[in-house]
Parts: structure tokens; C-alpha cells; sequence
């Protein structure tokens, strides 16, 4: 697919590097401030660099949409490896999760896994269909943003106020 294809992106893309920006921004501070009562969970650190990693992705991979000759099959790629890099990160979260015995009920830390987790399924999707010249991965990739902007706010919140409680 030719550069043209992502034309349309462009706007969209820097709206969302600004925000991922500010967000990941406002987490750094978050743990940072709360740095002793993350340090004293066993699974609070892996959730603190989760998240930071899960908006990374969406971050570099804005940026990466607005190279300037960027191709589909070429942004597919690039998202790909970032979200399977972040992955890594989720799933290593997920095993401290379940290994805590500090943290909340396994009712309760079941679903945060698999929102943590389920927040890079657009992403992965849509590299996965950028790859093989599909645009529709686009939208794809677009849904995951959004997905990962809701489970990171939720997660500042964990870091900036529910871990006081």
C-alpha cells in the first residue's frame, strides 16, 4: 500500500500522541508520588509498568503513523511488534496478580486481568491486518487505542488514589 492511504490518519494520530503523552505523563507522577505503597505490593510495581508500556503503545505507534512516507504494511509491522512488547509486559503483570497474596480476591483480579490484557487486542488485530494490506486495520488499531486510554485512566487512578486506601 502506497503512503497516501494513511493521509486521513494524520490528524487523528497527532491528537493521540498528545494525549498518550500527558497520560503517561500524569501516571510517571502517580507512582512516582506514591512510590513507597507501590514498592510495598507484590503486584503493584508490574501494574504500575503495564500500564506505562500498554500507553507507550499507543505513543510510538502515533508517532509511527506520522512518518512521512509511512506505509500500511510497514505501520502494521511496527504496531505489532509494540503491542507484543507490551504484551510481555501485561502478562508478566497477570502472574504477579495471581501470585500475590497481598492484593485483592481472585474474583476481583481475574477481570483486571483480562482487561489488561483484552486493552491490546485492537492493536494486535490491526497490526496483524495492516500487515497483510488490509486499511480496515486502521479501525482496528484506532478501537485498541481507545481501549487502552480507558484501562490506563483506570490505572491512575489505582496509582493516584485507591492505593491510599
Amino acid at each position: 500500500m502506497d503512503a497516501t492511504d494513511l493521509g486521513g490518519w494524520q490528524a487523528f494520530a497527532s491528537a493521540t500522541a498528545g494525549s498518550a503523552g500527558a497520560l503517561a505523563g500524569l501516571i510517571i507522577v502517580a507512582v512516582s508520588v506514591n512510590v513507597k505503597q507501590i514498592l510495598a505490593g507484590s503486584a503493584l510495581p508490574a501494574r504500575a509498568g503495564s500500564t506505562i508500556a500498554a500507553i507507550a503503545v499507543v505513543l510510538v505507534s502515533s508517532f509511527a503513523m506520522l512518518i512521512p512516507g509511512q506505509t500500511l504494511d510497514k505501520l502494521g509491522v511496527e504496531v505489532l511488534a509494540f503491542a507484543v512488547v507490551a504484551l510481555g509486559f501485561q502478562v508478566d503483570a497477570a502472574v504477579r496478580m495471581l501470585r500475590s497474596h497481598d492484593g485483592p480476591s481472585l474474583s476481583r483480579t481475574i477481570p483486571t486481568i483480562v482487561l489488561h490484557i483484552g486493552q491490546l487486542a485492537g492493536v494486535l488485530v490491526g497490526g496483524v491486518l495492516l500487515i497483510s494490506g488490509n486499511p480496515d486495520g486502521l479501525f482496528h488499531v484506532a478501537a485498541g487505542f481507545i481501549a487502552i486510554f480507558i484501562v490506563s485512566i483506570l490505572n491512575a487512578w489505582v496509582l493516584m488514589v485507591e492505593i491510599l486506601r
